[in-house]
């Protein structure tokens, strides 16, 4: 297997992968959380946390891309289990807020060593997990809103979970 490329560092090459893991896992621990929604009888929920589990595999992709375009072969991670139970709805979106703000510090660590290294396609590519993590952030900075504003009655979390089945494409 090919581990040096002429345009990607080492470390690069070390980060890229690890972007390539952790956005696998991202999307085990949205498939987690969504096949906890759906035993708990949270449709809605679960059909839009599968929606973001789907769309993990779109941002480990692009990492992937980018070794393979430079002649690297990613590895293919080992991943650990994700959390299997919670409490509740609100405990899978305080859950997933968490897991999200770790990712953007990732996704910014990524880019401030493309940046220092001068590799303007990893800064582009960092730049764009960055307003991809934005993003993420607002989704579920919204749903954390909604719960602050109506609370966690069942009767307000039965509606939460319509309206997160209605987000879900």
């Amino acid at each position: 297997m090919k581990t040096k490329s002429e345009f990607l560092s080492g470390e690069m090459v070390d980060l890229l992968n690890y972007r390539v893991e952790q956005e696998e896992y991202s999307s085990r621990l949205y498939l987690s959380m969504s096949t906890w929604l759906d035993d708990e009888g949270f449709a809605g929920a679960a059909k839009l946390f599968k929606q973001y589990s789907n769309e993990e595999l779109v941002h480990a992709t692009k990492a992937k891309k980018m070794l393979l375009a430079n002649g690297i072969r990613p590895i293919t991670p080992a991943l650990k289990q994700p959390k299997q139970d919670y409490l509740s709805l609100p405990d899978v979106i305080i859950a997933a807020l968490a897991h999200e703000k770790e990712i953007t510090r990732q996704c910014y660590d990524l880019t401030k060593v493309a940046h220092k290294e001068g590799n303007f396609m990893v800064v582009e590519l960092g730049l764009w997990y960055c307003k991809e993590q934005a993003e993420e952030l607002n989704k579920v900075q919204y749903l954390i809103g909604r719960l602050e504003a109506f609370g966690e009655e069942l009767s307000m979390l039965r509606e939460l979970d319509e309206e997160m089945g209605e987000l879900a494409d």
